[in-house]
């Protein structure tokens, strides 16, 4: 393969990899914002759990209280497929974050290819100039050895 051709791989590589390390970024913010979301909803029904065990201090009706009640549980049913979420989130990241390796991966593959091409043509013309130059001083050498036979 030519060393245009693997440069060619190598910005789809490097665009692959750039996209893919957008999806996790995403995917890393989505997880983020569901864990604040949850924090917060844990903080609302401590917030709430504790105003209602404060007022019960104080002979708080049945009705108020199984209104408190009835809010903390809608509250950790929320919590609860929040958290469901989260894990699907965080499986998605998981999967974005292996994507993103694995693009890595193949874009150091390419490059490495890049190098390896590199150092090769460098010697070919190393040992080509070298070639040059022993014919050259074996050009120069039979000339002298000719003079000198004449």
């Amino acid at each position: 393969m030519s060393d245009k051709a693997l440069n060619l791989v190598l910005d789809l590589r490097k665009r692959e990899e750039d996209e893919a390390l957008e999806l996790l970024i995403e995917a890393q913010n989505n997880v983020a914002s569901f864990e604040r979301q949850i924090a917060q909803l844990k903080e609302f029904e401590n917030i709430y759990t504790e105003e209602m065990k404060s007022k019960s201090q104080f002979q708080m009706g049945m009705g108020t209280y199984l209104g408190y009640q009835q809010f903390i549980n809608k509250l950790e049913r929320i919590k609860e497929r929040q958290e469901a979420g989260l894990v699907k989130l965080q499986e998605q990241e998981n999967r974005a974050r292996s994507n993103y390796l694995d693009k890595q991966k193949q874009r150091k593959i390419i490059e490495s290819l890049i190098e390896k091409h590199r150092i090769e043509r460098e010697r070919l013309e190393a040992r080509a100039e070298q070639k040059l130059s022993d014919d050259i001083v074996s050009s120069k050498q039979a000339r002298i050895f000719i003079q000198k036979m004449k």
